[in-house]
């Protein structure tokens, strides 16, 4: 492959994984995880795609040759990045955001669930009070999970 097709690849590339952070990060934004999960297979597509254009630039860097329309796809192409690379940060912050949120949820879940101890106040077999009979005897809480989280 040529200098000029791997340049347009790319610029192809970089302009598609820009409009997939924006689309992303918007969803993000107003909590829909759901379009956030489909768009996990596409964004691993284009970044693959993204990462072996980019080796082959570098492996053919010393022997290409570029074109006056070259020149400005790599102007393009740079401007592209910098937005790429701008929406990747904005992208890893709301992400780890939606992860921490997600986990607090779970954790405080988890503690109230364990907290929870349903009991009559009888005694049991032993002479103690309910407190402390078996796991197995104690009635579980009802949970729902959202497997989005």
């Amino acid at each position: 492959m040529d200098a000029s097709q791997r340049i347009e690849d790319l610029l192809f590339l970089t302009t598609n994984l820009a409009e997939l952070l924006e689309e992303e990060n918007a969803a993000l934004k107003n909590d829909r995880l759901d379009v956030v999960k489909g768009l996990i297979e596409r964004k691993t597509t284009l970044s693959r795609a993204y990462e072996i254009r980019i080796f082959g630039m570098k492996q053919d860097q010393d022997t290409a040759e570029y074109t006056e329309l070259d020149l400005a796809n790599i102007a393009r192409l740079e401007e592209v990045g910098t937005r790429v690379a701008e929406l990747i940060i904005e992208n890893e912050k709301m992400l780890k955001v939606a992860l921490e949120v997600s986990r607090r949820f779970m954790d405080c879940v988890a503690d109230s669930v364990k907290q929870s101890t349903p009991g009559t106040g009888a005694y049991g077999s032993t002479g103690i009070s309910s407190p402390q009979t078996h796991a197995a005897q104690k009635q579980a809480a009802s949970l729902a999970l959202d497997e989005t989280l």
